[in-house]
């Protein structure tokens, strides 16, 4: 019997180029490897059409946002507002077959009356209104603090939207909780992030130098890169370090032209970025927001050696034991880094990643549990 399924994507899912569209893209490539006919609804802005999700998907609608000013004016958060269309309606419509909604930005419909006999599904990112709650805080626009405070406001009070959802699936244990709590525990499924890894790949030798890679384009990845570089990598020239990811703020090449011992890489392709985190003695996570399951964190433990985070990089990941924990003085991260940075990786250490990341991490079982639900 064939399975189809409805994904509503908030963005166009390819290139898979940053968290949130790379686990749309690898969960519907798992989910076209284990039979499910998909048929893809993707809200555009900034990104082309293209016909690699063809490869995956039976049929691909685009749907425009309505941004600017006017979605702003509501009750509702700007993320939803933007997200309503009449013609993603129609098109949901036209068949009775299951609707996965990606996000709590696409779930404007979630409540219609057309969908009630539907099976509903809705993969949670976030907690949202947290995560806007912790982008407020890290700003340093005073506009900008404002904006996010009343957009996190307004979608802790959509959130209760979520009770017409069949499953809610969380991507972390720490989310799973919450959900749990809030909308009963058979409804609310943890479902890892969906990543780009397949196994394990940890090359023998490694070169001693610490990586640090995100999207260093966000507030929250700026602050941390100058962290490192002010306060760890500036005050000990003899390790060497890189700081890599998406268009790098100029504040980082100014902190990192005033020492000698870090290099800046801009804009690193997929085969790059897993060869630094490949070579790199030490990669570093550190992060001070908790939200769902950060992607370097999986890919730093599939293909690098020795993984350094701190309490909010690994809470609710299920991964806490593979990374050695981050202190918090910059003179302890220093006397760490030096500690694992010619230090040998072992079987055991690769033995003890490929249990843990098997049993939680393979999209193609947590594909085969999707199945299920909707069958």
């Amino acid at each position: 019997m064939e399975k189809h399924l409805n994904i509503v994507s908030f963005n166009i899912p390819y290139p898979a180029s940053y968290g949130g569209v790379i686990d749309v893209f690898y969960k519907l490539k798992a989910l076209h490897a284990c039979g499910v006919k998909i048929i893809l609804h993707a809200f555009e802005y900034g990104r082309v059409h293209t016909d690699e999700l063809n490869r995956y998907c039976e049929e691909v609608h685009y749907y425009q946002r309505e941004t600017g000013w006017l979605a702003q004016i509501s009750v509702l958060p700007y993320i939803v507002n933007s997200r309503k269309n009449k013609s993603l309606l129609a098109n949901l419509l036209k068949n009775d077959y299951p609707v996965l909604f990606e996000g709590l930005h696409t779930c404007y419909y979630l409540d219609h009356p057309g969908l009630k006999d539907r099976l509903k599904l809705v993969r949670t990112h976030n907690i949202e209104h947290a995560y806007y709650d912790g982008l407020s805080k890290n700003s340093d626009s005073l506009w900008k603090k404002i904006y996010l405070l009343i957009e996190s406001k307004r979608l802790k009070y959509y959130e209760r939207k979520l009770k017409f959802a069949n499953y809610i699936l969380s991507l972390s244990t720490t989310e799973t909780v919450y959900f749990q709590h809030k909308y009963g525990h058979e409804k609310v499924l943890l479902f890892p992030l969906f990543h780009p890894n397949t196994r394990i790949e940890i090359q023998q030798n490694s070169k001693p130098y610490v990586l640090y890679h995100g999207d260093l384009s966000t507030p929250e990845n700026i602050k941390t890169a100058l962290f490192l570089i002010d306060k760890i990598a500036g005050t000990d020239d003899g390790i060497p370090w890189v700081i890599a990811g998406l268009n790098p703020d100029k504040s980082i090449y100014r902190a990192a032209s005033q020492v000698n011992n870090v290099e800046v890489k801009a804009n690193l392709s997929d085969t790059e970025i897993k060869k630094v985190i490949a070579e790199a003695s030490v990669n570093i996570l550190i992060t001070n927001q908790v939200s769902g399951v950060k992607l370097k964190l999986i890919n730093a433990l599939f293909n690098g050696h020795f993984c350094l985070a701190n309490k909010q990089m690994v809470t609710g990941s299920g991964l806490e034991e593979l990374c050695v924990p981050v202190p918090d003085e910059p003179e302890r991260i220093r006397e760490q880094i030096r500690l694992y940075l010619h230090k040998d990786f072992s079987e055991t250490e690769i033995e003890k990643r490929m249990h843990a990341l098997a049993g939680m991490y393979d999209n193609t079982k947590n594909a085969q549990k999707m199945v299920e639900l909707i069958t």
